[in-house]
């Protein structure tokens, strides 16, 4: 495989996210996003939120944003609670600033000719470093209605159903990385996915663990690039 630099996946793809801030029953407030939709400019909507209705050609599931952020610093975050929000399908989507992570999906994406990419994350909060984030989401497995940062939690099933949704049968792409403070997460992830064909380098800490899409040696960034694409070959033979 090419390997595609930012500047050319750039002039390819642009990003919109779904960014809100989620109000749990105890009071408490967490900065989140939902869905990152990565889309070829030739097919780029006028109204991006349409994307958010669409079926795109692939689904990747990941860890969490991390520092995901609208590129509009005046954008504020719209309030939702769960579970009064889990019927809406239509998002609020808005330009969002791209990152390694999602460079490596981009890659894939131009490998396999997909046009339009929705990336979801077994959490939807938004926090740069891993450690802090499995913190919080331990310290929210605890507090009533806690749970629902997560699409995959039972409360989101309809939304989560209508974000799986594929233009074909295409795998799902996994690549939540290896940290075992994510097992409680990525088990109720797979039991929401269980009927998917799903896709990722294979990690050996745990089975429903995997490898990261963009670790920092560049090495081993194109080694799980060399492993999807395999993966997505073995399967599409076998199909």
């Amino acid at each position: 495989m090419e390997f595609l630099y930012a500047a050319e996946l750039k002039k390819r793809y642009v990003c919109f996210g779904h960014f809100y801030e989620l109000v749990f029953m105890s009071g408490e407030r967490a900065k989140c996003r939902s869905v990152l939709e990565i889309v070829d400019h030739s097919i780029q909507p006028e109204n991006p939120s349409d994307l958010s209705e669409q079926r795109p050609d692939a689904v990747v599931i990941m860890m969490n944003p991390g520092s995901s952020h609208p590129k509009d610093i005046y954008h504020i975050d719209e309030e939702i609670d769960y579970p009064a929000a889990a019927h809406t399908v239509r998002k609020k989507l808005v330009l969002t600033q791209p990152d390694n992570t999602q460079y490596q999906v981009m890659r894939i994406g131009v490998a396999n000719g997909w046009k339009h990419i929705r990336v979801l994350n077994l959490s939807d909060l938004r926090d740069p470093k891993s450690g802090s984030f499995l913190g919080k989401a331990a310290a929210l497995s605890e507090l009533m209605g806690g749970h629902v940062h997560s699409i995959f939690c039972r409360e989101r099933a309809a939304e989560c159903a209508h974000a799986l949704k594929r233009k074909h049968r295409t795998p799902i792409l996994l690549g939540w990385g290896q940290d075992t403070g994510l097992l409680p997460l990525a088990e109720q992830c797979m039991k929401r996915i269980e009927a998917e064909p799903v896709c990722a380098a294979p990690s050996d800490v745990h089975t429903l663990l995997n490898a990261h899409p963009s670790p920092m040696l560049q090495k081993k960034k194109l080694d799980w690039l060399e492993a999807i694409t395999h993966a997505l070959e073995s399967i599409s033979a076998a199909t």
